[in-house]
């Protein structure tokens, strides 16, 4: 087992607090979105390789410091660090599964933590066969890895799995088609309301557009028309129905009008963060055809292929495909391919995909996820206690709370107040994990996970899946 040293992205969604506030980190100038764990060739993990115990550090913070003691010439905030000198040798995961030539090939997951303070893009995500589809063409046309407008950075699917660690807001999957009528209904009452018709030329009509798709039942025409067709058009009438929604908050000078009638708190509420984030933004639009999710702390969604969703705000354990392949529809300044959008995202009225969990045991208490994805496994477990860890193929243990002592499995006991002792090989017999580090077993099994007082910890485990195996919806 190795201690992993992760990199953090920086996205302006992020959060300047989340990751302090959760693991203990200093605060961040700049937004902190994800901490990657896994094997992705655009920004991979590195295990330490009989190294003591060291607390992971973001990327940005990371490069500060070595520019500062002069062993680099620059910051890249989206590359994982340099390994402190005191941590001895390093090795970047891919590479130690290339040499590892026990293990089988390749890593079928990234496990993430997420951190929104504001809302992401919409997006929807390929099949594996659209995905090597859509790379081997784009690889063809010769457009560079990180070109703005490259859809397919692999050729890999990516399902998604999320579990809040707070209070988690986002959207999924399209809405049955009465619900959304009925919202675009409450926003022309809203209109009426507050006496803005005469000052919004260009919403009534998008509006009154967006109200026949739906009553004819085409989301696909619906989102073409948004974001293609009559984009500058809905572009104008986003603006135009931020300024309603400003409008609506009230002020000195305005006072609120009173929306409850028209207008019902979740979406209200919605549209704001929404509109105060892209004010002129198409997407704005789109949010009102998707379901509308608040998870609590433990509860997960889980998102096959073609599943249109935005995560708004909160954080969350996210466990997804080994890929980096995203469509975007709406709610960004990036570059939106609305043509293979269309392509990949399933048209059909789908139920909220809440992840079915099954507990178990008491000291610690075990969830495990049930998504139907065969990449991947996820379980979360509840300390004090100790359990010894299952399942075939690799695992990435990550401590969210807490402190947790990881044992090899020939080790008799596992003394919690211990400090990390050195096996042979590069390997540890025993690892101290805290808030927001995480460790890579090549085998979990026998492996003793334990706290003396309560913590938790989220174990993300491969398996065996054919590259041409689809998921099924829910």
């Amino acid at each position: 087992m190795f201690k992993m040293i992760n990199p953090v992205r920086d996205y302006a969604w992020g959060s300047t607090t989340a990751f302090s506030e959760l693991f203990g980190w200093a605060a961040s100038a700049t937004p902190q979105a994800e901490i990657w764990m896994g094997a992705h060739p655009s920004d991979p993990s590195c295990l330490e390789l009989g190294a003591e115990s060291s607390r992971t550090m973001p990327a940005a913070q990371a490069a500060e410091a070595d520019r500062a003691a002069g062993t680099i010439q620059a910051p890249d905030a989206t590359r994982p660090r340099e390994a402190p000198r005191a941590c001895g040798e390093v090795i970047s995961l891919p590479d130690y599964l290339r040499e590892a030539e026990e293990l089988p090939d390749g890593f079928s997951f990234l496990l993430k933590v997420l951190a929104a303070d504001r809302p992401l893009s919409i997006q929807s995500h390929p099949t594996a066969d659209r995905a090597r589809r859509g790379f081997a063409a784009e690889e063809a046309a010769g457009i560079a890895a990180d070109a703005p407008h490259r859809s397919y950075k692999d050729p890999n699917a990516k399902p998604e799995l999320i579990v809040a660690l707070t209070e988690f807001s986002a959207l999924c999957g399209f809405r049955p088609y009465p619900q959304a009528s009925k919202v675009l209904t409450s926003l022309r009452a809203a209109l009426a309301l507050t006496g803005g018709s005469a000052q919004q030329t260009r919403l009534p009509g998008v509006l009154d557009r967006l109200q026949g798709f739906v009553e004819a039942q085409d989301y696909r025409a619906a989102l073409e028309h948004l974001l293609g067709s009559g984009r500058t058009e809905v572009e104008a009438a986003a603006q135009e129905l931020h300024e309603l929604l400003q409008f609506s908050t009230g002020s000195a000078e305005h006072p609120a009008a009173d929306l409850g009638d028209s207008l019902d708190p979740g979406t209200r509420e919605m549209l704001l963060q929404v509109s105060a984030a892209f004010p002129a933004d198409p997407g704005i639009f789109v949010t009102l055809l998707l379901n509308q999710v608040r998870l609590q702390p433990g509860e997960s969604i889980y998102l096959p292929a073609g599943n249109l969703h935005a995560y708004l705000h909160g954080v969350g354990v996210e466990l997804m495909g080994n890929s980096d392949n995203v469509l975007r529809g709406g709610l960004t300044s990036k570059h939106l391919d609305v043509e293979e959008l269309l392509r990949v995202t399933d048209w059909e009225v789908l139920p909220v995909p809440h992840c079915p969990v099954r507990r178990s045991g008491s000291a610690p208490s075990r969830a495990r996820y049930q998504a139907p994805f065969p990449e991947f496994q996820l379980e979360s477990l509840e300390f004090p206690g100790e359990t010894v860890l299952e399942g075939a193929g690799c695992a990435i243990v990550l401590c969210t709370a807490g402190e947790l002592t990881l044992g090899a499995p020939s080790e008799p006991e596992i003394p919690v107040q211990d400090p990390a002792v050195t096996g042979s090989a590069g390997t540890s017999r025993m690892l101290t994990l805290r808030p927001g580090e995480s460790a890579f077993l090549p085998d979990p099994t026998g492996h003793r996970l334990s706290a003396l007082a309560h913590a938790q910890a989220f174990v993300a485990h491969t398996t065996s899946v054919s590259p041409d195996q689809e998921h099924p919806r829910p």
